[in-house]
């Protein structure tokens, strides 16, 4: 459904240029849920936004293409055609995304009448309150007149969720939606979009913080750092502990442990920039337990399923 060939984007700086995403190369198969995973830094959000169109300057694509269903995006007229009506966005937060000023129902009758324009506006009131049923919302015909003030951050989340689905898109991106919200609802909503998914039949690239999710409901899950691919995992892989990049491995060992009395496991250091500087050296060398000579001297080549001169599961093997 969607092919990244060689994607980078850069921050156009005078001062201080780098890359925000640099050479990033992966599919999403129709129907998949791939989730994408790393720090706060890596490139995630913008990647989101990259396939979108919705990034502005100084942040520029420089080189790479973006597929979808066989067509190249590479014209705003591209990306204005799929974007919310073939691909819909959930945003972090609700709150900052929704218009505080605007009624619920305002604001899900103008994207339904954005994408089917010759409906009445009566109608598209009926698909509002259907949507806001759909979920599971409570009182959904009463909702419509609430403003977001009004309702919780799950309930503002929900609002977000029917206002994506509202055109039925193929490609949902969900980024980071449960990041304001506390556990109990977190799992209510991740059950949501999963319940969603199986019945609207939508492809989902799903972006978290949360390694330990990702395994739960995702097929593949691609490992960003520092705007780079390191891995792409198979599900079954991580939960055997089988992972090909130690930056993975890494990730998955700062997964709390339930019921251990440790300490909480970091990652040394901090993420940096990826600039001129990291041309020949691999992006994390500076970070990783088991770099060598050969990480500081040569940038190794994503192969399709990691990026690393010493692949755990060879040295495994060997």
């Amino acid at each position: 459904m969607l092919k990244i060939k060689n994607l980078t984007v850069n921050l156009c700086s005078q001062n201080d240029p780098f890359y925000i995403l640099r050479n990033i190369s992966f599919n999403i198969n129709r129907g998949e849920i791939l989730g994408f995973a790393g720090e706060s830094g890596s490139g995630k959000s913008v990647l989101a936004k990259t396939i979108l169109g919705l990034n502005k300057p100084p942040i520029k694509t420089t080189s790479g293409e973006i597929i979808y269903n066989g067509t190249p995006l590479k014209s705003n007229a591209d990306f204005k055609a799929v974007r919310g009506k073939k691909i819909s966005m959930i945003f972090q937060t609700p709150t900052v995304s929704l218009n505080p000023v605007m009624t619920i129902g305002y604001q899900l009758v103008e994207t339904i009448r954005l994408h089917n324009p010759n409906i009445s506006k009566q109608t598209a009131l009926k698909l509002a309150s259907e949507l806001l049923e759909q979920v599971e919302i409570d009182r959904p015909s009463e909702r419509l007149s609430a403003y977001p003030h009004q309702l919780s951050g799950g309930m503002n989340q929900r609002v977000m969720i029917a206002i994506a689905l509202a055109s039925n898109p193929e490609l949902l991106i969900a980024d980071e939606p449960t990041t304001a919200l506390d556990v109990t609802v977190q799992a209510q909503i991740i059950k949501l979009l999963l319940k969603l998914n199986k019945e609207r039949h939508f492809t989902m690239m799903f972006i978290s913080h949360d390694l330990s999710l990702l395994m739960s409901i995702c097929s593949r899950i691609a490992v960003l750092y520092c705007g780079e691919l390191m891995e792409i995992a198979t599900k079954d892989n991580l939960i055997k502990n089988l992972p090909y990049h130690p930056y993975t491995e890494a990730l998955k060992n700062c997964i709390p442990k339930i019921g251990k009395h440790n300490t909480l496991t970091t990652i040394k250091g901090s993420i940096g920039k990826n600039n001129h500087t990291a041309d020949n050296s691999c992006i994390f060398a500076q970070r990783c337990s088991k770099a060598k000579t050969l990480c500081t001297e040569k940038k190794p080549i994503f192969n399709g399923k990691y990026a690393c001169h010493f692949p755990l599961l060879k040295q495994e093997v060997n």
